[in-house]
């Protein structure tokens, strides 16, 4: 009887130590993104890009995207496929674009180089970059860096990562929201088969994921769902 009251105490003060930091409103900003990461074109090659909409709580809707070139003479590009094509050697740069749901027009863009077709150039290394910030109580630091693999994109945490052993429910996300789990990617919990990590370097190996698909590595409070740590992943 007392083991029972000892686990109700231990998961209410959890539960109240984390409803303090609940959060409201899970609103953020609507954008246009494109999740394609080429960088070197051969003069007659075709590819189609991709670029998705993110809605108000960082969902993907349908919607209409139209595409452009900056420089037609070295890229041509068609507005509603997105299908590229190298022409002449040079950099041209290729920009989505569609309207939010209020009608205020949203940007993407990416550079692109068309090289002649006996030219060897190493294409750049797409590298994402972040730093935790708490968002509650709880301790929540460390810089990680995201680099592309075969299969998918390679979490790589630095030695000064922390995250709070205390934490009741503690869960690792990739998320376009950081203020909702809705379509969140879980990537380590407290239940999983090999444990959660906590502090120091560590990697992560995640197949069938884009290097531009998330904007967030974040950590949860899983069981009351809140927020208590979070990082903005950027270029580096």
């Amino acid at each position: 009887m007392k083991q029972l009251k000892f686990v109700f105490i231990f998961l209410f003060l959890g539960f109240i130590s984390c409803i303090q930091e609940d959060i409201v409103d899970d609103t953020i900003s609507e954008e246009v993104r494109i999740t394609s990461t080429t960088s070197i074109l051969n003069i007659g090659d075709t590819i189609k890009l991709e670029a998705f909409y993110y809605n108000n709580v960082g969902e993907i809707e349908n919607k209409t995207i139209t595409w452009q070139s900056s420089n037609s003479n070295v890229i041509s590009i068609d507005s509603a496929s997105a299908d590229m094509t190298g022409l002449n050697e040079g950099i041209a740069t290729i920009t989505a674009k569609t309207n939010s749901n209020n009608g205020v027009e949203l940007v993407d863009s990416l550079t692109i180089t068309v090289v002649a077709n006996d030219e060897v150039i190493t294409p750049v290394e797409t590298i994402k970059v972040g730093t935790f910030v708490e968002t509650s109580s709880y301790v929540a630091a460390g810089d990680f860096e995201i680099l592309e693999t075969s299969s998918g994109i390679q979490i790589n945490l630095a030695s000064n990562y922390q995250a709070d052993q205390s934490l009741p429910g503690f869960a690792l996300f990739l998320t376009n929201n950081p203020n909702s789990l809705s379509n969140a990617l879980q990537i380590d919990a407290y239940d999983d088969n090999d444990g959660v990590h906590y502090t120091g370097a560590f990697t992560y190996n995640i197949d069938n994921v884009g290097i531009n698909d998330y904007q967030y590595l974040v950590q949860w409070c899983r069981p009351f769902s809140i927020l208590v740590g979070q990082a903005i992943i950027t270029d580096k």
